[in-house]
Protein backbone atom coordinates (compact mmCIF):
# COMPACT_ATOMS: atom_id res chain seq x y z
CA UNK A 1 0.00 0.00 0.00
CA UNK A 2 0.75 3.33 -1.03
CA UNK A 3 0.02 6.84 -0.03
CA UNK A 4 0.76 10.81 0.06
CA UNK A 5 0.07 13.10 2.65
CA UNK A 6 0.64 16.78 2.76
CA UNK A 7 2.36 18.93 5.17
CA UNK A 8 1.71 22.33 4.88
CA UNK A 9 2.62 25.50 7.11
CA UNK A 10 2.59 29.26 7.27
CA UNK A 11 5.02 31.62 9.63
CA UNK A 12 2.59 34.53 10.46
CA UNK A 13 4.24 37.37 10.96
CA UNK A 14 5.75 40.37 10.06
CA UNK A 15 8.58 41.04 7.57
CA UNK A 16 10.88 38.03 6.51
CA UNK A 17 12.63 35.44 8.08
CA UNK A 18 16.38 35.13 6.93
CA UNK A 19 17.58 33.04 4.26
CA UNK A 20 19.36 30.61 7.23
CA UNK A 21 16.40 30.03 9.36
CA UNK A 22 14.44 28.98 6.18
CA UNK A 23 17.05 26.96 5.63
CA UNK A 24 17.01 25.46 9.26
CA UNK A 25 13.11 24.91 8.55
CA UNK A 26 13.45 22.88 5.80
CA UNK A 27 15.81 20.39 6.74
CA UNK A 28 13.47 20.40 10.31
CA UNK A 29 10.31 20.15 9.15
CA UNK A 30 11.69 17.04 6.36
CA UNK A 31 12.67 15.07 9.71
CA UNK A 32 9.38 15.96 11.58
CA UNK A 33 7.40 14.90 8.36
CA UNK A 34 9.50 11.22 8.35
CA UNK A 35 8.32 11.00 12.27
CA UNK A 36 4.92 12.14 11.65
CA UNK A 37 4.35 9.46 9.52
CA UNK A 38 5.55 6.76 11.42
CA UNK A 39 3.82 7.91 14.39
CA UNK A 40 0.75 6.59 12.54
CA UNK A 41 2.18 2.96 13.56
CA UNK A 42 0.72 3.54 17.19
CA UNK A 43 -2.29 5.10 16.46
CA UNK A 44 -3.28 2.08 13.90
CA UNK A 45 -2.62 -0.92 15.25
CA UNK A 46 -1.40 -3.22 12.67
CA UNK A 47 0.08 -0.52 10.39
CA UNK A 48 3.64 -0.74 9.34
CA UNK A 49 4.90 2.03 7.90
CA UNK A 50 8.29 0.64 5.76
CA UNK A 51 9.58 3.51 3.85
CA UNK A 52 8.83 7.36 3.89
CA UNK A 53 10.63 10.33 1.70
CA UNK A 54 9.55 13.95 1.74
CA UNK A 55 9.93 16.45 -0.91
CA UNK A 56 9.63 19.95 -0.93
CA UNK A 57 6.98 21.24 -3.04
CA UNK A 58 6.33 24.84 -2.60
CA UNK A 59 8.55 27.95 -0.61
CA UNK A 60 7.10 31.40 -1.04
CA UNK A 61 8.93 34.14 1.53
CA UNK A 62 6.27 36.36 1.50
CA UNK A 63 4.47 37.22 4.22
CA UNK A 64 3.29 34.84 5.88
CA UNK A 65 5.89 32.18 4.90
CA UNK A 66 4.88 29.34 3.72
CA UNK A 67 5.91 26.07 3.05
CA UNK A 68 4.33 22.94 1.58
CA UNK A 69 5.51 19.42 1.27
CA UNK A 70 4.72 16.15 0.11
CA UNK A 71 5.24 12.85 2.40
CA UNK A 72 5.19 9.93 0.16
CA UNK A 73 5.30 6.45 1.83
CA UNK A 74 4.98 2.94 1.55
CA UNK A 75 3.06 0.74 4.21
CA UNK A 76 1.88 -2.59 4.68
CA UNK A 77 -1.06 -4.14 7.23
CA UNK A 78 -0.61 -7.04 8.82
CA UNK A 79 -1.94 -10.20 6.92
CA UNK A 80 -3.89 -11.52 9.77
CA UNK A 81 -5.73 -8.46 9.93
CA UNK A 82 -6.49 -7.78 6.03
CA UNK A 83 -10.12 -8.62 6.87
CA UNK A 84 -10.88 -5.71 8.78
CA UNK A 85 -8.16 -3.48 7.48
CA UNK A 86 -9.53 0.24 9.56
CA UNK A 87 -10.71 2.42 6.57
CA UNK A 88 -8.39 5.34 8.10
CA UNK A 89 -5.79 2.79 6.84
CA UNK A 90 -8.00 2.62 3.39
CA UNK A 91 -8.40 6.60 2.97
CA UNK A 92 -4.69 7.63 3.87
CA UNK A 93 -3.79 5.13 0.77
CA UNK A 94 -6.95 5.61 -1.28
CA UNK A 95 -6.62 7.58 -4.95
CA UNK A 96 -8.00 10.29 -3.36
CA UNK A 97 -7.52 11.78 -0.04
CA UNK A 98 -10.47 12.74 1.87
CA UNK A 99 -10.07 16.63 3.28
CA UNK A 100 -10.08 15.98 6.72
CA UNK A 101 -6.82 13.76 6.35
CA UNK A 102 -5.04 17.27 5.09
CA UNK A 103 -3.73 18.40 8.16
CA UNK A 104 -2.99 15.16 9.90
CA UNK A 105 0.78 15.27 8.90
CA UNK A 106 0.73 18.94 9.93
CA UNK A 107 -0.50 18.23 13.68
CA UNK A 108 1.58 15.76 14.22
CA UNK A 109 4.53 18.07 13.26
CA UNK A 110 3.86 20.36 15.77
CA UNK A 111 2.41 18.57 18.73
CA UNK A 112 6.59 16.68 18.18
CA UNK A 113 7.94 20.25 17.71
CA UNK A 114 5.99 21.60 20.69
CA UNK A 115 6.71 17.88 23.10
CA UNK A 116 10.52 18.71 22.59
CA UNK A 117 11.05 22.45 22.82
CA UNK A 118 9.13 21.68 26.18
CA UNK A 119 11.28 18.74 27.21
CA UNK A 120 14.25 21.01 26.21
CA UNK A 121 13.64 23.76 28.41
CA UNK A 122 12.91 21.48 31.33
CA UNK A 123 16.25 20.58 31.30
CA UNK A 124 18.32 23.72 30.51
CA UNK A 125 15.62 26.38 31.86
CA UNK A 126 13.53 24.21 34.52
CA UNK A 127 12.49 27.59 35.86
CA UNK A 128 10.90 29.62 32.89
CA UNK A 129 7.70 29.38 32.34
CA UNK A 130 6.06 27.31 29.58
CA UNK A 131 2.10 26.88 30.31
CA UNK A 132 1.09 28.09 27.31
CA UNK A 133 3.40 25.84 25.24
CA UNK A 134 1.72 23.15 27.39
CA UNK A 135 -1.72 24.20 27.02
CA UNK A 136 -1.37 24.62 23.26
CA UNK A 137 0.33 20.95 22.62
CA UNK A 138 -3.02 19.41 24.97
CA UNK A 139 -5.08 21.58 22.49
CA UNK A 140 -3.34 19.88 19.62
CA UNK A 141 -3.75 16.32 20.84
CA UNK A 142 -7.68 17.08 21.57
CA UNK A 143 -7.71 17.95 17.50
CA UNK A 144 -5.49 14.92 16.09
CA UNK A 145 -7.46 12.73 18.28
CA UNK A 146 -10.75 13.83 16.95
CA UNK A 147 -8.84 12.99 13.44
CA UNK A 148 -8.44 10.02 13.78
CA UNK A 149 -10.89 9.00 16.23
CA UNK A 150 -8.30 8.06 19.24
CA UNK A 151 -8.29 9.80 22.52
CA UNK A 152 -5.97 12.44 23.42
CA UNK A 153 -4.78 10.52 25.68
CA UNK A 154 -3.74 7.97 23.36
CA UNK A 155 -2.16 10.60 21.38
CA UNK A 156 0.28 11.69 24.21
CA UNK A 157 0.84 8.84 25.54
CA UNK A 158 2.67 7.34 22.13
CA UNK A 159 4.37 11.03 21.22
CA UNK A 160 5.44 10.57 24.70
CA UNK A 161 6.72 7.05 24.83
CA UNK A 162 8.61 7.90 21.42
CA UNK A 163 10.52 11.00 23.02
CA UNK A 164 10.46 10.78 26.42
CA UNK A 165 13.95 9.15 26.48
CA UNK A 166 15.39 11.30 24.39
CA UNK A 167 18.45 13.55 25.92
CA UNK A 168 18.12 17.15 25.42
CA UNK A 169 20.67 17.30 22.51
CA UNK A 170 18.91 14.76 20.69
CA UNK A 171 15.40 16.08 21.29
CA UNK A 172 16.81 19.71 19.97
CA UNK A 173 17.96 18.12 16.84
CA UNK A 174 14.48 17.12 16.05
CA UNK A 175 12.78 20.70 16.52
CA UNK A 176 15.81 23.55 16.37
CA UNK A 177 14.89 24.23 13.06
CA UNK A 178 11.03 24.43 13.24
CA UNK A 179 10.86 27.91 15.18
CA UNK A 180 14.26 29.50 13.47
CA UNK A 181 11.91 31.68 11.41
CA UNK A 182 9.64 33.03 14.32
CA UNK A 183 12.72 34.09 16.14
CA UNK A 184 12.84 37.80 16.78
CA UNK A 185 9.02 38.14 15.69
CA UNK A 186 7.23 38.42 19.00
CA UNK A 187 3.63 38.48 17.40
CA UNK A 188 4.46 35.75 15.12
CA UNK A 189 2.84 32.29 14.84
CA UNK A 190 2.76 28.56 13.35
CA UNK A 191 -0.60 28.05 11.37
CA UNK A 192 -1.64 24.36 9.59
CA UNK A 193 -4.35 23.84 7.32
CA UNK A 194 -7.63 24.34 8.90
CA UNK A 195 -6.79 26.91 11.57
CA UNK A 196 -4.44 24.45 14.10
CA UNK A 197 -1.47 26.46 15.29
CA UNK A 198 1.10 27.79 17.66
CA UNK A 199 0.08 30.15 19.10
CA UNK A 200 1.91 33.21 19.44
CA UNK A 201 2.13 33.49 23.19
CA UNK A 202 3.46 29.94 23.20
CA UNK A 203 6.56 30.82 21.08
CA UNK A 204 7.15 33.74 23.18
CA UNK A 205 8.20 31.60 25.66
CA UNK A 206 10.91 30.09 24.13
CA UNK A 207 14.15 31.32 24.70
CA UNK A 208 16.63 31.19 21.20
CA UNK A 209 19.26 29.32 23.48
CA UNK A 210 16.51 26.35 24.10
CA UNK A 211 17.87 24.99 21.13
CA UNK A 212 21.46 24.24 21.44
CA UNK A 213 23.65 22.34 18.69
CA UNK A 214 22.85 18.29 19.10
CA UNK A 215 26.17 16.37 20.74
CA UNK A 216 24.06 13.05 20.65
CA UNK A 217 23.60 12.34 16.98
CA UNK A 218 25.94 9.75 16.75
CA UNK A 219 24.23 7.90 19.74
CA UNK A 220 22.75 4.87 18.11
CA UNK A 221 19.07 3.68 19.64
CA UNK A 222 16.13 2.43 17.98
CA UNK A 223 12.23 2.61 19.30
CA UNK A 224 9.56 -0.39 18.31
CA UNK A 225 6.09 -0.44 18.93
CA UNK A 226 4.69 -3.88 19.94
CA UNK A 227 0.55 -4.51 20.30
CA UNK A 228 -0.94 -6.70 22.20
CA UNK A 229 2.10 -8.34 23.60
CA UNK A 230 2.77 -10.48 26.94
CA UNK A 231 4.61 -8.58 29.21
CA UNK A 232 6.17 -10.87 32.79
CA UNK A 233 6.40 -8.40 35.50
CA UNK A 234 9.50 -8.77 37.92
CA UNK A 235 9.41 -5.92 39.93
CA UNK A 236 6.91 -3.47 41.10
CA UNK A 237 6.32 -0.32 42.74
CA UNK A 238 3.08 0.47 44.01
CA UNK A 239 3.99 4.39 44.36
CA UNK A 240 6.06 5.30 41.38
CA UNK A 241 5.04 4.80 37.60
CA UNK A 242 8.56 6.04 36.34
CA UNK A 243 11.05 4.28 38.11
CA UNK A 244 10.86 0.58 40.29
CA UNK A 245 9.35 -1.68 37.45
CA UNK A 246 10.99 -4.16 35.37
CA UNK A 247 10.25 -6.81 33.23
CA UNK A 248 10.36 -8.62 29.79
CA UNK A 249 8.78 -9.81 26.62
CA UNK A 250 8.92 -13.79 26.29
CA UNK A 251 7.84 -13.38 22.23
CA UNK A 252 10.68 -10.91 21.92
CA UNK A 253 13.73 -11.13 23.98
CA UNK A 254 14.33 -12.56 27.45
CA UNK A 255 16.61 -10.21 29.34
CA UNK A 256 15.21 -8.47 32.01
CA UNK A 257 14.85 -4.52 31.83
CA UNK A 258 13.24 -1.47 33.46
CA UNK A 259 9.91 -0.82 32.74
CA UNK A 260 7.97 2.24 32.63
CA UNK A 261 4.33 2.81 33.42
CA UNK A 262 2.42 5.57 31.04
CA UNK A 263 0.80 8.37 33.46
CA UNK A 264 -2.30 6.95 32.34
CA UNK A 265 -1.95 3.74 33.99
CA UNK A 266 -2.66 2.71 37.88
CA UNK A 267 -0.02 1.14 39.05
CA UNK A 268 -2.49 -0.51 41.38
CA UNK A 269 -3.93 -1.98 38.56
CA UNK A 270 -1.09 -4.02 38.34
CA UNK A 271 -0.73 -5.31 41.64
CA UNK A 272 -0.10 -8.96 42.32
CA UNK A 273 -0.25 -9.45 38.76
CA UNK A 274 3.15 -11.56 37.25
CA UNK A 275 1.95 -10.81 33.35
CA UNK A 276 -0.27 -8.70 31.55
CA UNK A 277 -1.43 -8.40 27.65
CA UNK A 278 -0.95 -4.31 26.48
CA UNK A 279 0.36 -2.23 24.03
CA UNK A 280 4.24 -1.56 24.62
CA UNK A 281 7.15 0.74 22.93
CA UNK A 282 10.80 -1.18 23.49
CA UNK A 283 13.37 0.81 23.68
CA UNK A 284 17.16 -0.50 22.47
CA UNK A 285 20.74 -0.02 22.16
CA UNK A 286 21.91 -0.27 18.73
CA UNK A 287 25.57 -1.39 18.43
CA UNK A 288 27.80 -0.77 15.19
CA UNK A 289 27.05 -4.37 14.00
CA UNK A 290 23.73 -3.76 13.82
CA UNK A 291 22.81 -6.03 16.99
CA UNK A 292 19.84 -4.33 19.03
CA UNK A 293 19.80 -4.85 22.89
CA UNK A 294 16.52 -3.84 24.44
CA UNK A 295 16.86 -1.10 27.49
CA UNK A 296 13.66 0.21 28.64
CA UNK A 297 9.70 -1.11 28.12
CA UNK A 298 7.23 1.64 28.23
CA UNK A 299 3.96 0.41 28.59
CA UNK A 300 1.61 2.17 26.90
CA UNK A 301 -1.92 0.75 27.35
CA UNK A 302 -3.31 -2.72 28.95
CA UNK A 303 -5.51 -5.32 27.59
CA UNK A 304 -8.17 -7.16 28.97
CA UNK A 305 -7.58 -9.83 26.33
CA UNK A 306 -4.62 -11.64 23.80
CA UNK A 307 -5.35 -11.19 20.37
CA UNK A 308 -3.43 -11.29 17.15
CA UNK A 309 -0.12 -9.69 17.91
CA UNK A 310 0.90 -6.86 15.70
CA UNK A 311 4.21 -5.59 15.65
CA UNK A 312 5.90 -2.48 14.49
CA UNK A 313 9.32 -0.92 14.02
CA UNK A 314 10.49 2.64 13.64
CA UNK A 315 12.38 3.06 10.48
Amino acid sequence: MEGVLPHTIEYDMHGRASVAAIAQSLLSHERLAREAVFLLEAYVPGLTIEHATVSVRLVAQESPLRTAMAVAFVAAFQPKLEKDVPKIVTDLTGYELPAQYHSLITLLVMMIALYGIAKVMDKLFPEKKKDDIEANYKNLTVVAGDMINVSPDTIDAALRARYSGKKPGQLASFVKGFFAPAEGHPEAKIVGPGGAEIKAEALREIPPLAIPESKDNSEQTDNAFQNDVRIVIHAMDMDRSKSGWAGHIPELFEDRVPMKLDKTIDPQSLFAKRHVMGDVLVSYDVSDTGTRTPTEIHLLRIKNSRRTRTSTTKR
